[in-house]
């Protein structure tokens, strides 16, 4: 139930970035933007064989975590977790995150794995299942920068209401920050968590206005590179990024060679502009908790050429053959999915309103866990949103990998008895 869009496309649901994590994990290539640990693994469970391994692999693992929910919570029954699932796929963006081989689907696994290491009740998990969800958790945080983010917020939540269990909790960030200065200083020579992200920062900054102002105001004279491009920088962070034409890539330059410049002159326009940047983080939040839907993750922009060519290099021929035959790369995919996406915005405003209604409710029905699980999906979207809104750019898949989690609080608290047996 939970990988049935892969099903309906007839192959695993691609994006362009899938190429770069597949030559991540088959060449190894360690990469500059991306931390190492997603393309791994996905070489880890393809097999080099085929692409459904590893999108099995996640329906299971999703299925797995909200079957731990229940059984830290309210208590686990087979039919009561085969409803819940049924009811995810059937409603909400889920199974299509599921279904997609990106590190998205970590994001939810962030926020649920650390519940259940603040919050599950005692005894209801085993010790295997809780050191389970240790390395779970670390896996979770380290395969995409922004879940260092949901990470801190999650873990916020349980140091205000579940303090003496924060050391434990934490633990997974700890070992996912070691995670990634380790394999950045192997790697890249650097040693840090995120040795280029100076070059994402002030992409974002350049294009809420800091960065471009300080530009305009110290050039020429600065001497930086950028101000080759003072009067025509692109206003869209993602251009900034990755067009080849631009400030990055331009004249065979590229991210190792920016990122010195890129800290300067990002720490020089936070300095001179400082409301203007909190101002324009605060709206891209707010504009990123607004956009939940499974958008580009349908269309086949740019697969031909990042994608097949490494299914090419990496898997037997059949495994082309199968990507190809996908409605995905056909182009069909955004029509066959659109039926099944109506309901997702109207569930997740009912998600919405049982989730703020859950923190009171839970506690009044003796299940104050399922408040608590309320108040770390509440944070965990809102850092989601900051941690891609305002550092990256809102885009409409980010809010929707992880929105769908408002449903859960309010379906556990309506399948939970009246009082705890």
């Amino acid at each position: 139930m939970l990988i049935w869009p892969a099903l309906l496309n007839h192959y695993p649901i691609m994006f362009s970035d899938v190429g770069g994590l597949l030559s991540m994990g088959h060449e190894p290539e360690i990469g500059w933007d991306k931390p190492w640990l997603y393309g791994p693994l996905l070489r880890l469970t393809d097999l080099g064989l085929t692409l459904w391994l590893p999108v099995l692999a996640q329906g299971v693992l999703v299925s797995h975590v909200l079957w731990l929910l229940q059984k830290g919570t309210i208590g686990a029954l087979a039919w009561r977790h085969m409803l819940l699932c049924a009811v995810l796929a059937a409603g909400t963006a889920a199974p299509w995150f599921t279904a997609l081989l990106m590190p998205d689907i970590f994001a939810p696994i962030t926020v649920l794995s650390l519940f259940l290491l603040g919050f599950a009740t005692p005894g209801a998990l085993s010790r295997p299942e809780r050191l389970w969800l240790l390395a779970l958790a670390a896996v979770a945080i380290a395969v995409h920068l922004a879940h260092l983010i949901i990470a801190c917020g999650c873990l916020g939540v349980i140091g205000l209401l579940r303090w003496r269990r924060l050391p434990a909790a934490g633990t997974p960030l700890a070992a996912a920050l070691a995670w990634l200065v380790i394999t950045n200083l192997i790697g890249n020579g650097v040693l840090g968590v995120s040795p280029y992200g100076s070059i994402f920062a002030l992409a974002r900054l350049q294009a809420d206005g800091p960065a471009a102002l300080y530009l305009k105001q110290v050039c020429p004279d600065a001497g930086y590179r950028l101000c080759a491009w003072a009067d025509q920088l692109p206003e869209d962070s993602d251009k900034f990024l990755w067009d080849p034409d631009g400030p990055v890539w331009a004249h065979e330059y590229g991210p190792t060679m920016m990122v010195g410049e890129a800290k300067t002159v990002f720490n020089a326009a936070l300095r001179a502009y400082p409301l203007l940047a909190a101002e324009a983080a605060f709206h891209n939040t707010v504009a990123q908790l607004q956009r939940a839907a499974v958008g580009d993750t349908l269309i086949p922009d740019h697969l031909a050429a990042t994608v097949l060519p490494r299914l090419q290099k990496f898997f037997p021929a059949a495994e082309a053959a199968r990507f190809n035959a996908g409605l995905q790369a056909q182009g069909q995919l955004p029509a066959a999915a659109a039926p099944f996406l109506g309901p997702h915005a109207a569930l997740l405003i009912a998600g919405l309103i049982g989730t703020l209604a859950a923190v009171p409710l839970g506690g009044r029905r003796g299940w104050p866990a399922l408040s608590s699980l309320a108040l770390m999906v509440l944070a965990g979207l809102v850092a989601n949103a900051f941690a891609t809104g305002a550092l990256s750019h809102p885009h409409d898949r980010y809010e929707a990998r992880i929105a769908w989690l408002l449903l859960l609080a309010p379906l556990l608290l309506l399948a939970a008895p009246r009082k705890p047996v």
